[in-house]
């Protein structure tokens, strides 16, 4: 750079066998201040800026010129016209680096925190960020800090050790702006490491002269180690009834950071007036006495469930209007027992019963002499199926004497009595196969007679409405009447 006074211009030259060519000579900046000059030279390709603070540069001039240097070394002079004068400036040297050769970084990464007691990897990279290929062995060492094991070592091209110190070596070159294949590090973590760890690791070698960014350090996590957690479900659907049956299904839950191990027992308590008729569950070890109990010993990974258990039980007839179910499960190495258990109230109706009902119905008039015919029909209008035996009884009245009775599925009979039976279940709000009953009409029969049916059995305990009563008319026989005509 040069000045006249009144403004500073900036000079570049190049000089081949003695004949000077002038790459750059224009004015920067006016009046004759302080200023910076750098010149950087990267390959063939030579750079000149400038700068007011020493911090920030302007580039002024970029060129290419062959150059072929034995030596180098920092020059400054000055230049004054005439030689008599006294120089307007002076030069300072702040620095001086040939930043050719090789230049060796090191990057380490993992992934996530590591547990107590498990395991982790960390990844280590050798980058070259220097101008030229490495030469001769390079070397990774690895500084595995208290609380953590090297377990394994390896990276395509590498020969690693676990010791006496843990590194890796290579001699191949490794170019400019490259890197090599990567080195994974195992380790496993002890049961007590501390919630916090640094690992640190070196690389060195390869020709390089920058040892300032040679190493690289990773923070490492540990956090609590992982445990799991049981929990339970228990659930049953609509209510149960008095001398009936029902069913719970029980899920057993890890809620915890880790898989169970060992054995995980699930206990049921079923509580007076429900009994323990079966239990099972996929996967399930199961047994009614002397406990109603499950077990098994696979591991449940976390956040997931076993496969549901079944629960049968019959209940009493006396059993109350509401029982308490209450399953608990233990073991697979859990440490909070403070939701163990799982209650399940259960509602208990009064046991259903049948309420038999009969209808009866006839169609016109009877007519002395005559024949005609009922249908009976037995209906449950109860909450519950019949049990045992199912009798209709039909009082046939003074003037209609019975001459057929018939159903589909029933035992019927005119003498002593006219009735017919069956033992067949009726579920509730269903009929049986009507009934018919044939009679004749007797020459003298009363205008009107009522014949009633009634039923009785079945298991019912309403007997208010078991008969049916049905008012026939009866109307005159009919005569004959003779006429005579002549003609």
């Amino acid at each position: 750079m040069y000045s006249d006074g009144t403004q500073t211009s900036l000079y570049a030259a190049t000089i081949v066998a003695g004949a000077e060519t002038t790459r750059f000579n224009n004015v920067v900046a006016a009046g004759a201040a302080s200023f910076w000059l750098r010149v950087k030279r990267v390959g063939n390709t030579w750079t000149e800026s400038w700068s007011k603070d020493g911090v920030t540069y302007t580039t002024g001039v970029t060129f290419t010129q062959t150059f072929t240097a034995a030596r180098i070394g920092p020059f400054g002079a000055n230049y004054f016209n005439p030689a008599s004068s006294t120089p307007a400036f002076t030069v300072s040297v702040d620095y001086f680096r040939n930043a050719g050769g090789p230049d060796l970084t090191l990057t380490k990464t993992h992934t996530g925190n590591f547990t107590p007691g498990g395991t982790g990897s960390y990844t280590l990279t050798v980058n070259n960020a220097g101008s030229a290929s490495t030469t001769g062995a390079v070397t990774m060492t690895d500084t595995v800090p208290t609380g953590l094991t090297a377990t394994a070592l390896s990276g395509t091209g590498w020969t690693c050790a676990l010791t006496p110190t843990v590194n890796c070596t290579r001699s191949d070159a490794l170019a400019a702006n490259a890197s090599y294949p990567a080195i994974t590090l195992a380790v496993s973590v002890a049961g007590n490491a501390p919630a916090t760890v640094t690992n640190t690791a070196t690389v060195a070698g390869g020709g390089e002269t920058n040892t300032a960014n040679d190493s690289a350090s990773d923070p490492t996590t540990i956090s609590a180690a992982g445990v799991p957690d049981l929990t339970i479900t228990k659930t049953h659907t609509g209510n149960f009834t008095q001398s009936g049956t029902g069913s719970y299904t029980v899920t057993v839950n890890n809620a915890g950071s880790a898989a169970t191990t060992g054995t995980v027992t699930m206990t049921d308590t079923v509580p007076t007036g429900l009994t323990a008729t079966a239990l099972s569950g996929t996967g399930w070890t199961c047994a009614l006495t002397p406990t109603v109990n499950c077990t098994r010993s696979d591991a449940l990974a976390a956040s997931t469930s076993y496969p549901a258990i079944t629960l049968a039980v019959s209940v009493a007839s006396n059993a109350p209007a509401t029982v308490t179910n209450t399953a608990t499960v233990a073991g697979g190495g859990e440490t909070n027992t403070a939701n163990d258990s799982a209650s399940d109230p259960t509602t208990i109706g009064a046991a259903g019963v049948p309420d038999l009902t009969v209808t009866k119905t006839h169609s016109g008039n009877f007519t002395q002499g005559g024949t005609g015919s009922y249908t009976i029909t037995l209906n449950n209008v109860g909450s519950a199926a019949t049990t045992g035996t199912v009798t209709m009884t039909d009082t046939v009245p003074t003037g209609l004497t019975a001459t057929a009775l018939s159903g589909t599925g029933w035992t019927c009979a005119l003498t002593p009595t006219v009735n017919c039976t069956r033992s067949n279940a009726l579920a509730a709000s269903t009929s049986y196969p009507t009934i018919t009953l044939a009679v004749s009409v007797a020459g003298n029969a009363p205008a009107t007679v009522t014949n009633t049916a009634t039923v009785a059995g079945g298991g019912e305990t309403n007997t208010a409405n078991d008969s049916a009563s049905d008012p026939t008319t009866i109307g005159a026989a009919g005569v004959p009447d003779l006429t005579v005509t002549k003609t």
